[in-house]
C-alpha cells in the first residue's frame, strides 16, 4: 500500500509532534533541495547517524580521493534524532542524495516513497550473491532491492569475567533463572548493588535487548500472517516479561536507571565496572575490551542469550544499510558512492566492511569475510570466535519489519515494557496491550 504524508511523519518519527518536526527542520524551505538550503550544492549530500563520524569523514575522504570528480557533503546527525531529523528534511524537501537507513524504517520510508530501488546499479547482484541470505532478505521489500549494507549485528549476553570470578561462578547463566541468581549472589556479597543494566529508555529505534530474549527462547509475537499471538498461543513474551518484573521488582538486581539509559551513557558505565551484565550487540565488546577507553578490558565476555530454560537458544540480527533517496538528482555518484560503501572498492576488495571491523568491531554481511585472515586475527584479539560464530548461526531477523506499522507497534511496545519495569503494568497486561496495539494498526493500515 502507499502511505500518505499523515501515515509516513507518524511511523517515521514514532509519533514525534509537528512541532518537533518543525524544530528539526531547520532553515529549509519547503520544495527546497538541500543544496538550495545550504551547503555545497556541487556535492552529493550523504548523511548519517552519528556513530564515529570522524571514521566516516575518514572513509568518505578516502573515496573522494579515488573519485576526484565527485564532491561529497556528509553530515552526521545525532543518534537520539536522527530518525525525526531525516523525516523532517524530506518534510522539507530537503533530504539528502544518499543516506543510513535503519532495518526498523525501510518498509514505512519505502512505503511513503522517500527511497528508490537500486535496481540497474552496477555491481548489485554481485553484492547480493556475496551476502548472507538474511541480510539481503532485509534489504528486499516486494521484490526489489533497496540497499548496500553498512553492517549487520546479532545480540548477545555481555559479562564481566572478574566479577562474576568474584561471586564465585566460572562460567556465565545458560538460563534466565541462573542470571537472576547470578546477580542475586552479587548483590548479596556486596559486589555490585544492581548487577544487569540494559539500556531501556524509550528509543525512536528497536530494543535489540527485548528481541534477543525474546528469540532466545524461540519466541514469536506474530504468527506467519502477522496476526498477533503473544497474548494467546505463545507465552514467551509474558513469561519474558514476567522475569523483568521479578529482577526489577522483587530481587532488584536490574538498575532501575535502565528505564533512563540510552546506549552511550551505558557504554560509559559498563566500561567502569558499574554492571556484570548485559544485552547487547556483538560488537561492543570491542571497545569494552579497548584498554584505551575501558577499565574493565580485557574481562568483558560474550555468551549466548539466556533463554527461559537454559537449553533453547536463540537471538536477534539486524542490518543497517545506505539507502539512495527518491529524489536525487545525482544518481549515478550516488551509486559510486554506496558501491563504495557497502560493496567493493576499486582493488575489487570490501574496504569499507573490513575498515568499520577492523576500527570498531562492526558486524559484516559479506560470507567471504568470515575466513578472512585479518578479520579472524583481530576478532580473537577481543573476543571468543567461537561464541561469536555461534551467535551469527542462531540469530534471526524480526519478519515484522516489512509491515508499514512495525514503527509505531515498536513504540507502543517499548512503552509497556517500561511499564512493566517499573511496576506499573502486570505482564499479562503488557501482552494484551501489544496484541491491542497489532490489531488496531494492521486494521488502520489495511
Amino acid at each position: 500500500m502507499k502511505l500518505d504524508r499523515r501515515h509516513f511523519l507518524k511511523l517515521g518519527t514514532l509519533g514525534a509532534g509537528v512541532s518537533a518536526l518543525a524544530a528539526l527542520t531547520g532553515c529549509g524551505r519547503p520544495g527546497a533541495r538541500r543544496g538550495d538550503s545550504g551547503g555545497d550544492s556541487g556535492s552529493l549530500a550523504f548523511q548519517g547517524w552519528d556513530f564515529e563520524s570522524a571514521l566516516v569523514q575518514e572513509n568518505v575522504d578516502r573515496f573522494v580521493r579515488l573519485n576526484p570528480d565527485i564532491k561529497v557533503d556528509y553530515t552526521p546527525i545525532t543518534s537520539a534524532q536522527y530518525v525525526q531529523k531525516i523525516v523532517a528534511e524530506y518534510t522539507a524537501g530537503t533530504d539528502p542524495d544518499a543516506l543510513y537507513v535503519y532495518d526498523d524504517s525501510l518498509a514505512a520510508w519505502i512505503g511513503a516513497e522517500y527511497l528508490q530501488p537500486l535496481e540497474g546499479m552496477p555491481d548489485l547482484d554481485r553484492i547480493y550473491d556475496g551476502l548472507y541470505p538474511g541480510n539481503a532478505q532485509t534489504m528486499t521489500f516486494q521484490g526489489k532491492r533497496y540497499g548496500v549494507p553498512y553492517y549487520t549485528d546479532s545480540t548477545c549476553l555481555i559479562y564481566n569475567a572478574e566479577l562474576l570470578e568474584k561471586a564465585g561462578f566460572s562460567a556465565p547463566p545458560a538460563s534466565l533463572d541462573q542470571l537472576a541468581d547470578q546477580a542475586l549472589a552479587l548483590k548479596q556479597k556486596g559486589i555490585l548493588e544492581f548487577p544487569i543494566g540494559i539500556p531501556a529508555q524509550l528509543s525512536d529505534t528497536w530494543w535489540s535487548w527485548w528481541w534477543a530474549l525474546l528469540f532466545a527462547s524461540d519466541g514469536n509475537l506474530f504468527d506467519d500472517r502477522m496476526r498477533p499471538v503473544m497474548a494467546t498461543s505463545e507465552p514467551v513474551a509474558r513469561d519474558v516479561l514476567t522475569w523483568l518484573a521479578e529482577v526489577a521488582g522483587t530481587s532488584k538486581v536490574l538498575d532501575p536507571a535502565s528505564a533512563t539509559l540510552l546506549p552511550p551513557a551505558f557504554d560509559t558505565a559498563f566500561m567502569a565496572g558499574k554492571y556484570a551484565f548485559t544485552l547487547g550487540a556483538r560488537y561492543g565488546l570491542r571497545k569494552y575490551n579497548d584498554p584505551a577507553q575501558s577499565k574493565v578490558a580485557g574481562k568483558a565476555k560474550l555468551a549466548l542469550v539466556p533463554s527461559l530454560d537454559g537449553k533453547v537458544h536463540g537471538t536477534v540480527s539486524n542490518t543497517r544499510m545506505y539507502c539512495l533517496s527518491a529524489n536525487t538528482d545525482r544518481r549515478d555518484d550516488a551509486y559510486k558512492l554506496l558501491s563504495y560503501l557497502g560493496g567493493y572498492d576499486e582493488k575489487d576488495g570490501l574496504y569499507t566492511a573490513k575498515f568499520w571491523f577492523q576500527k570498531q568491531g562492526l558486524g559484516f554481511a559479506f560470507k567471504e569475510l568470515a575466513s578472512d585472515p585479518e578479520i579472524t586475527a583481530a576478532l580473537a584479539k577481543w573476543a571468543d570466535p567461537k561464541v561469536y560464530a555461534q551467535l551469527a548461526e542462531i540469530a534471526r531477523p524480526r519478519k515484522v519489519i516489512a509491515e508499514p506499522w512495525y514503527t509505531e507497534f515498536e513504540t507502543e511496545g517499548q512503552k509497556a515494557i517500561q511499564r512493566v519495569i517499573t511496576g506499573q503494568l502486570a505482564p499479562s497486561g503488557a501482552v494484551a496491550s501489544m496484541a491491542d496495539t497489532a490489531t488496531r494498526l494492521a486494521k488502520q493500515y489495511s
